[in-house]
């Protein structure tokens, strides 16, 4: 099992937008072939940050999930809107 935690920060001003992004996106990656969980959360003190904790059942699901048009879509709507690059950290399930 893979999971990814995921933070990213958005532009001042723009984390409503990316919370609806996010929103959309949410449903898309849930029916993709070895997702276990993307479940998005907002920093509630400083709510342009935002935490993504991400379950796949394997790398290739992962790699899959990486290469779907809605991620990709995804990817190329909100690049605008974050404030420096995503800080992204890869695990393994251990419990």
């Amino acid at each position: 099992m893979i999971v990814v935690a995921a933070t990213l920060k958005a532009v001042d001003g723009k984390g409503d937008e990316l919370e609806q992004e996010f929103r959309k996106l949410v449903p898309k990656v849930l029916k993709d072939p070895g997702t276990i969980s993307y479940v998005v959360h907002r920093n509630i003190d400083d709510p342009s940050k935002f935490f993504v904790y991400e379950k796949y059942e394997d790398r290739e699901a992962l790699k899959q999930h990486s290469s779907t048009s809605h991620f990709q879509e995804f990817s190329r709507a909100i690049a605008s809107m974050l404030s420096g690059r995503p800080e992204i950290g890869l695990y393994s399930e251990i419990t």
